[in-house]
């Protein structure tokens, strides 16, 4: 198995070093890695939509609201 490192941009993968000995038509997996700008917006848009569901809520509340702790990314990937 051959791993090439590069980048996809519009439609287009770049690799980081030329591509050596592939003859012919090979088959071929690409994996596309988030960046942390892609992770970013989709928190930013769950937060986001959180915080819509709740507006939009006709639920009335009873008692005293329990104080919530979110955990951390660093607390979440060390699970």
């Amino acid at each position: 198995m051959l791993v090439v490192e590069g980048f996809f941009e519009n439609g287009v993968f770049v690799p980081e070093k030329p591509l050596t000995n592939i003859k012919g038509r090979q088959k071929a997996t690409l994996s596309i890695e988030e960046t942390d700008k892609d992770i970013r917006q989709k928190q930013l848009n769950a937060w986001r939509e959180f915080s819509r569901v709740i507006r939009a809520s006709d639920e009335v509340l009873e008692g005293e609201p329990a104080r919530i702790r979110f955990r951390t990314p660093e607390e979440i990937k060390a699970l």
